[in-house]
Order: C-alpha cells, then sequence, then structure tokens
C-alpha cells in the first residue's frame, strides 16, 4: 500500500469514534424528525451505521479505492428500502458525515476522503438496487444451491448433505460442488440477512452445517497423488470468517498439496512463523490468504509484509481472494499478493501457477 494513502486512513481511524459521533448529531441537527422516524433507538442505530460507514471510508482512503467505500453505501441504502426505512437517510448522513470531514479534519485528510464521499452522494441518488442474489444469477444452474439452502433453513442438515454428496457420487469434483452448490447458498444466506430476509441465527446454524459438511465431504473426495508443494491458509487478523479458506483449503488438500489451514483471524507474526521451513515440512510455496470483508484490507496487506519482512518463506508467494478482491480487480496488486484467485475452484490452478513460477525464478 502507498505510505502517503496508508497514513491519511490511519489518521482518520485514530479519530474514526469522534468523527461517527458528530456525524450523528449533525444528521439529528440537520433533520429534527428522525428522533420520530427511528424512536428512542435513533442514536445508537445511527452511531453503528456510521463508524461502519467510516471504517470502509478508512479501508478505501487506505487502498486507494473509491469503490470500498460507495459499494457498502449502496448497500446500506438496500438495506434500509429492504427495513421500510428512509433510504433518502442514508444520502443525508454522507452529507453530514461530509462537513463533519470538512470542519474538523486537516485539509489532507479531507483532500483524499471527500472524494470518495461524493461518489457515494452521487450514488445514492440513483435508482436503488438491490444485491444481486448469486443463485438467481445462477438460473437453472442454482437449482441445486436453492434446494441445499432451503433444506438448511429447515434445519435439515442431513438432507443438505446428502444433495452435495449425491452430486460426488455422480462424478462432479469437490470444487464443482463448492462452487455451484456450497459457494452460492452461502452467499445468498448473507444476502438474505442483510435484506432483514433471514435471521442472525438462520445464518450462524447454516455456516456451522455447512461447515460441519464440508469435513466430511473432504474425506470422500477424490484426492491426487502429493505434489510437494505446501500451502499455509488463513484469514488475517479481525476477520472472523472463515468458510471461504476452508474451501480453498480442501481444494489445495485433494489437489496433493500439504495444506496447513490456520482459520480465521491470524495474527501476521504467527502467520510469518509458521510459513517457514518446519521440522516436518520444508517451507511454504504458497501462503493463500482470504477476505471475507472490505474491513479486513489493510490487515492482509499488514499480513503479507510481515511475512517478507521476518524473511523466514522467502520463495512463498502470496495469493488472495475474497469478496473485496472481486468488488476490486486490482485491489490483489494493492495489498502486495502475487496472485488472485476469485473463486475456490480456480484456487488450486491459481496456487500452482505462483508455485512454479517461484520454483523457477529461484532457479535463475
Amino acid at each position: 500500500m502507498d505510505p502517503a494513502h496508508l497514513q491519511a486512513a490511519e489518521a482518520l481511524e485514530a479519530v474514526a469514534r469522534a468523527v461517527a459521533e458528530w456525524t450523528v448529531d449533525q444528521v439529528h441537527l440537520d433533520d429534527p424528525g428522525m428522533e420520530a422516524r427511528y424512536g428512542g433507538e435513533s442514536r445508537r442505530m445511527w452511531r453503528h451505521e456510521i463508524q461502519s460507514r467510516v471504517a470502509h471510508l478508512v479501508e478505501a482512503m487506505a487502498a486507494d479505492r473509491p469503490t470500498i467505500f460507495t459499494a457498502h453505501a449502496s448497500w446500506s441504502r438496500a438495506a434500509f428500502m429492504a427495513r421500510e426505512m428512509g433510504e433518502q437517510d442514508v444520502e443525508r448522513s454522507l452529507h453530514a458525515l461530509k462537513q463533519v470531514l470538512r470542519e474538523n479534519l486537516p485539509a489532507s485528510i479531507v483532500a483524499r476522503a471527500e472524494p470518495m464521499v461524493d461518489a457515494a452522494i452521487r450514488e445514492s441518488q440513483g435508482r436503488v438496487m438491490p444485491p444481486p442474489s448469486e443463485i438467481d444469477r445462477l438460473a437453472d444452474e442454482g437449482t441445486l444451491a436453492r434446494i441445499y439452502l432451503l433444506e438448511l433453513l429447515q434445519r435439515d442438515r442431513e438432507r443438505a448433505e446428502a444433495i452435495v454428496r449425491e452430486q460426488l457420487e455422480g462424478g462432479a469434483s469437490l470444487g464443482e460442488v463448492f462452487t455451484r452448490i456450497i459457494a452460492p447458498a452461502m452467499n445468498e444466506i448473507g444476502r438474505m440477512w442483510h435484506m432483514q430476509e433471514a435471521s442472525i441465527a438462520d445464518e450462524h446454524y447454516c455456516t456451522a452445517a455447512t461447515q460441519a459438511i464440508m469435513a466430511r465431504l473432504r474425506g470422500v473426495a477424490r484426492r491426487k497423488p502429493a505434489s510437494g508443494l505446501v500451502a499455509v491458509a488463513c484469514s488475517a487478523g479481525g476477520d472472523m470468517h472463515e468458510l471461504g479458506i476452508r474451501m480453498v483449503s480442501d481444494l489445495l488438500d485433494v489437489d496433493g498439496w500439504h495444506v496447513e489451514c490456520l482459520g480465521a483471524n491470524m495474527p501476521s507474526h504467527e502467520v510469518a512463523a509458521v510459513a517457514g521451513a518446519q521440522p516436518h515440512r520444508g517451507p511454504a510455496d504458497v501462503i493463500a490468504i482470504s477476505a471475507g470483508t472490505p474491513l479486513a484490507i489493510r490487515s492482509v496487506a499488514h499480513l503479507i509484509r510481515t511475512v517478507k519482512e521476518e524473511g523466514q518463506a522467502p520463495e512463498a508467494a502470496f495469493m488472495v481472494g475474497g469478496m473485496p478482491f472481486n468488488m476490486v480487480p486490482d485491489l490483489w496488486k494493492v495489498v502486495g499478493a502475487d496472485g488472485f484467485a476469485p473463486t475456490a475452484i480456480e484456487a488450486p490452478r491459481v496456487a500452482a501457477e505462483l508455485a512454479r513460477a517461484r520454483r523457477s525464478h529461484a532457479r535463475s
């Protein structure tokens, strides 16, 4: 990441709580009717909303990619619409945020933040577009994903597992099952929760059940012979999303890799230590990092930078993936990665290419 962008972002982050409080005050000052519309919880609700907005602005500034901020504002507006709340209040809050930034922060920070807020304001003035459903996008190919999710929502984990097992037994690869059924279903439950079509309990149950199902599928999936390649996989510190990196780890495993999946929320220095040579194996060829939220972007960059600086796996290549990297196509370069896997099923190919390129470079 560019040090100037990172410095401005961190300066905003240092006063983020105060900025959020001032913005909540400004929103309610600009529109005295807010209390009547949102009731006694108005300030608490808007404090949470603005804190999240500022956090996304910090990440957008650090990466110098406005889409990170504008996409979050658009999602918020769609959620307000789904909850039959005034989506125009999202635009009001953006104007209030802009005013607070101008009146309270140094010009150097405002110069980087304001164009992003202006871009979000412009988008908020357009037609409200609800978040797309990946299952709907798949059309007929999404039928099994839809049925799988329906079984989970009905709390029938056994039937949901039977659906994906039948596909494996019918000749589908584990990657195809993940890509065509499990990933779209889990993306959909996330969308449903955001749009208030599913509860937090629904989302948590579907995630936990899917993790258990994936563990069982990995045990019966066809494996290639060992390739001698080593991968360390994780989500960066602060990122609690684990399902994506588990999918990538499972697919690398059945592709013949020795995989050590460290799970979610991994401290950078711990990954650096594990990436080096161990008594049972050599150093990692690839370090796979998943980001489940744009709020993990700086953490991913920090992890990559830490592993490089500590130098215990100098030949390791860094592969990233996850929602923010699909949203911003060149973001993988911004965080310092060597490659990007758009989907879990593509991860083994991308990882192998990166490992071959690294080994070829080391020999030359």
